[in-house]
């Protein structure tokens, strides 16, 4: 599936995605894409587990990733001066790789799912340890505007956006990993297939033909 597609997807879930004047998208989508690209790059022919260990991140299994208001989370990271971890929620992992099959791709196996997990994270962690956050790096955004004053504020779902990308290079998917996401919505009919089609299809809309 178009990975431009899919991270506009992504970044449409920003608070601030209505801020982004139209013709600014395609330059907010591919830079966010290379970023993750680019970093993973550098890593090329890296386990995502040997990763975590060089970079002395502790790995732990946590409880249930269930929360209030249908919120699921597939693990918590930390980041600080006393070190990072990531804790993972296993009943999570587990139902993200039982509803992540689709359009003729099979589901991934437990290990696979908690790889891209995994992957999607560590980026995360690289942006700290390196203090390169996509986030920053790229331009803010005005969102209101009086008498000739101007607040700005970041497009945060950017750094999802590369972490994705970073994921998808690192792992050797087939797509960005958040085409997951949506497949474990459709399958536990949280969301509609025709519903996730017309926002392909409202995202495909607004980025200018390659």
């Amino acid at each position: 599936m178009d990975e431009r597609v899919l991270a506009l997807c992504e970044l449409s879930n920003d608070m601030l995605f209505h801020k982004i004047p139209r013709e600014q998208l395609p330059f907010y989508v591919d830079e966010s894409l290379k970023a993750g690209r680019e970093t993973a790059r550098t890593l090329a022919g890296r386990d995502v587990l040997e990763l975590y260990r060089e970079s002395g991140i502790a790995i732990r299994e946590g409880g249930s990733g269930k929360r209030s208001y249908g919120l699921i989370l597939r693990g918590q990271a930390t980041m600080g001066k006393e070190g990072c971890s990531v804790e993972i929620y296993r009943d999570s992992i587990e139902a993200l790789s039982l509803h992540s099959g689709g359009d003729g791709e099979a589901a991934l196996t437990y290990d696979e799912a908690l790889r891209v997990h995994l992957a999607h994270e560590y980026f995360h962690f690289w942006e700290y340890q390196n203090d390169c956050s996509v986030v920053e790096r790229l331009p803010a955004v005005t969102t209101l505007s009086v008498l000739g004053l101007h607040r700005k504020a970041r497009i945060n779902r950017c750094g999802e956006v590369a972490a994705h990308a970073f994921a998808k290079e690192l792992l050797n998917l087939p797509d960005l990993p958040n085409l997951y996401d949506y497949r474990y919505l459709i399958d536990t009919g949280a969301m509609e297939r025709a519903a996730f089609d017309r926002l392909c299809a409202e995202m495909a809309a607004l980025l200018p033909a390659e």
